[in-house]
């Protein structure tokens, strides 16, 4: 954070002139991060499906909004002309969500499923602004989303296993990683400025792979993936398609709906 701050003060000699505007900003935003039908739905749906005949309390499956959640986080800003002129920005937010699902079964037995989200988010902008006041911009942004899982299971007595009794029981990890395009206005208002923008994933760069464990243990005789279908794989995973059979993390990309608010740390 430090280096990028020190390369983002490095133009500010330059476009500090009267009619400038330049400085750093402290960033709060609310993003609403819509996903298209994850492959995590299929493992509930299958799960509910198989313990169906035993099971009082099925797993709700994921909205399509779940992972949504505030970001704080730094950056820089410049506009250049009092009527009109360009503008840039660039700046770095960092933002966690979490989500619990659980199921449970006739003898009080829980399976809980516990979500750890984080995104991290490096976005450019590049505009124009009108009078200083509204800004216009298209931007590009690297997307890093962490997902962590763990499943687990609470006895009658209240405790908690995340051990190897049963093999989906684990902790479950998987990165994803795109490059969005999009677009924002933005209001300011003094040191204030209140932004409002949208981000699509493209498959440019784009990186995911499985939501896998991490804690595997050598002597399981499943893969050490979350299946999709899990009657499948208690049954029969020698039937399971190794390239859509278990529950990929590029389903938890989301286009991200964005409002916010940014306060000039120091201003020419």
């Amino acid at each position: 954070m430090r280096l990028l701050l020190l390369l983002l003060l490095a133009p500010l000699p330059l476009l500090a002139q009267d009619d400038a505007l330049a400085g750093i900003t402290f960033k709060v935003d609310y993003g609403r991060y819509t996903m298209n039908d994850p492959d995590i739905n299929d493992f509930y749906t299958s799960y509910n499906q198989f313990y169906s005949s035993v099971m009082i309390r099925p797993f709700d499956t994921l909205s399509m909004q779940e992972f949504s959640h505030p970001s704080l986080g730094m950056g820089v800003r410049f506009a250049n002309g009092k009527a009109f002129g360009p503008s840039v920005g660039l700046f770095l937010t960092r933002g966690t969500t979490r989500h619990t699902g659980q199921a449970e079964f006739q003898n009080r037995i829980v399976t809980e499923t516990d979500f750890l989200v984080k995104d991290v988010v490096c976005q450019v902008d590049l505009g124009f602004h009108a009078g200083q006041l509204l800004y216009l911009h298209g931007h590009v942004a690297g997307h890093f989303r962490t997902t962590i899982m763990d499943v687990g299971y609470y006895y009658q007595d209240g405790s908690y296993s995340i051990g190897n009794e049963y093999d989906v029981l684990g902790v479950f990890h998987g990165w994803t990683t795109t490059l969005d395009v999009g677009a924002n206005a933005m209001l300011r208002l003094g040191r204030v400025i209140i932004p409002v923008g949208i981000s699509f994933p493209t498959n440019f760069a784009s990186d995911g792979g499985l939501l896998s464990f991490t804690d595997y243990d050598i002597t399981r005789v499943r893969w050490n993936d979350l299946p999709r279908d899990f009657e499948t794989w208690v049954n029969d995973p020698a039937n399971i398609d190794l390239e859509e059979g278990f529950v990929r993390t590029e389903t938890f990309r989301s286009v991200r709906l964005n409002v916010g608010i940014e306060i000039f740390l120091g201003q020419k």
